[in-house]
């Protein structure tokens, strides 16, 4: 199991580091332009715009270093990174089965709910290693930009903490649909809807009232950057949820892998 384990960070090992990498600098990059920013101009023109676009910045006062820089946690481009990679490196189950790699792996004494735990584990330990990229990304623009200065660094470690916890609930969905269909492919396919849809459940839940209850049923519904970095603190609930997903989603794909025909 230790071996499988070693042999999926290994193979994914460049990926990892490149996509930590491109979340720090973004986050750090984004930190440095509020210093080139006014807190007012800020203020206005996100109150002038529209309901719809206002939506993706979160709850939180876009115009305060808290909310300004936790609205870069919640931006498409580390939501893509940390997404991309949960969802390649889930569903790699999957392809091993498509390119008969895992014929090989599956021949000797082991079982298959310890193969997939293996690859759901290295799977894991990667998603937290770029969430700490994004954490030390926005750790050195804290400490580099004055008017940063009142953001809490408790509270730039839950952000990042929520954003991997987030990542992994995805990434146990796509454990399960790797489990559970026939194809890569399809695993990707699969995995990267739920994502898909769930953001655009709760971007809706966000604009429309009539589906406002629903938005619940996003686990994107459950973290909100701004608003934890502004009050230091992420509701448990909102961990409970996203933990849950994580883990539910991953048993029910290790039941699946073992009574399934793999070969």
């Amino acid at each position: 199991m230790t071996t499988i384990f070693q042999l999926s960070l290994g193979r994914a090992r460049a990926r990892i580091l490149i996509l930590a990498i491109a979340f720090g600098l973004f986050e750090f990059l984004v930190a440095l332009s509020y210093a080139a920013v006014d807190q007012n101009v800020v203020r206005e023109l996100y109150e002038s715009l529209p309901p719809a676009l206002r939506a993706f910045a979160g709850a939180a006062d876009v115009a305060s270093p808290a909310g300004y820089l936790g609205s870069a946690y919640i931006h498409p481009i580390p939501l893509v990174i940390q997404g991309a990679l949960a969802v390649s490196m889930a569903t790699a189950a999957a392809r091993d089965l498509e390119d008969g790699s895992a014929e090989l792996i599956l021949s000797r004494p082991i079982h298959r709910w310890r193969w997939l735990a293996a690859q759901a584990g290295a799977t894991a330990l990667a998603l937290a290693v770029v969430a700490a990229g994004g954490f030390l990304g926005g750790l050195v623009g804290v400490l580099s930009v004055t008017d940063l200065g009142a953001v809490s660094l408790k509270g730039l470690a839950l952000v990042s903490a929520g954003g991997g916890l987030l990542s992994l609930a995805i990434a146990g969905v796509a454990v399960a649909a790797a489990a559970g269909v026939r194809g890569g492919g399809r695993a990707v396919g699969w995995a990267a809807g739920f994502a898909v849809v769930s953001y655009a459940l709760n971007y809706l839940a966000e604009v429309w009232t009539l589906i406002s209850p629903l938005g619940r049923l996003s686990v994107y519904w459950y973290y909100d950057p701004g608003v934890i970095l502004s009050r230091t603190d992420m509701a448990w609930s909102s961990v409970g949820v996203l933990a849950g997903v994580a883990m539910i989603s991953t048993a029910i794909a290790l039941l699946l892998v073992e009574r399934r025909e793999v070969f």
